[in-house]
């Protein structure tokens, strides 16, 4: 067990450290009694203010996400000034790493099962009156067995909404930053949908949308540069989905209801849907 972590020993086992980031540690534990993976991770509660606020607030989020494309939250308990958030342990890594490590680019089909299965993620966040902030595929988890289930997770900075509120917050990753967080503008969760656009150009064409140093990529985002997609793979259906989900304006871009009635999106999410059980649930 690394020494740096003070987890229940009764209860689970640490078995390696997956990563760190801004609250803490993450590590891949097992259950003792039946040896089932999950995820652990470890929030220093010196946190203070606004860091403590955030931890916290995954932490409600969490709790009020179910749903087969979500990463599921297990439990959370404090030991020895640290709090500990147990999750579902996604078994094939990140969709970044996925598809990076692929040499070949992924069918049209499998692009569009992966895109549908965090559309559903996404839709029930957003039911959830819950702006992810950070979507990314970094963000974004494959697990299951010979068919990949794709779930949203990490939710440190999102943030709960209520109806007709804007949060005025820059966060995230500036790659796929929508061009009010770059402007420093209010927002909604539209800056989800941006971000869902950036993640379909790169399941086709595996380099980022924006790409450069952090001058060069806002200024790309603000002018609206949109790169295309390998038409003869993919299709101009797949090119006129990430226009519409990558407009300037705001107002402009469909919300994730209107995306799952696209002609062209449709039957792939009554497929998907009726296999995971969470048709538009």
């Amino acid at each position: 067990m690394p020494a740096e972590t003070s987890v229940d020993s009764k209860f689970y086992d640490v078995l390696h450290e997956l990563g760190r980031g801004m609250f803490g540690t993450v590590y891949l534990c097992a259950k003792k009694h039946n040896k089932q993976k999950l995820v652990m991770k470890e929030i220093k509660t010196n946190l203070q203010g606004d860091d403590l606020r955030s931890a916290k607030n995954e932490i409600s989020i969490l709790k009020s996400l179910r749903h087969p494309n979500v990463i599921l939250y297990y439990d959370s308990y404090s030991k020895k000034n640290v709090f500990y958030i147990m999750m579902e342990y996604a078994t094939k890594g990140t969709l970044n790493e996925y598809l990076y490590k692929r040499k070949k680019k992924l069918s049209a089909q499998r692009v569009m099962n992966y895109f549908c299965q965090i559309l559903m993620g996404l839709d029930h966040i957003h039911e959830k009156k819950v702006i992810h902030r950070d979507l990314k595929c970094e963000n974004i988890f494959l697990t299951g067995g010979k068919a990949d289930v794709v779930k949203i997770g990490d939710f440190g900075i999102s943030t709960l909404t209520v109806k007709n509120s804007f949060a005025k917050t820059v966060v995230g990753t500036c790659n796929y930053l929508a061009p009010e967080l770059c402007e420093e503008k209010p927002y909604d969760n539209k800056v989800d949908i941006w971000s869902l656009g950036c993640i379909l150009y790169e399941l086709c064409m595996r380099e980022k949308m924006f790409e450069g140093s952090l001058s060069c990529v806002v200024k790309s985002i603000t002018r609206g540069v949109i790169k295309k997609v390998d038409i003869l793979t993919y299709g101009s259906q797949i090119q006129e989905i990430i226009k519409s989900t990558m407009k300037l304006n705001p107002e402009e871009r469909p919300d994730t209801k209107t995306l799952m009635c696209y002609p062209d999106i449709f039957p792939s999410m009554y497929v998907l849907g009726t296999t995971l059980g969470c048709i538009f649930s």
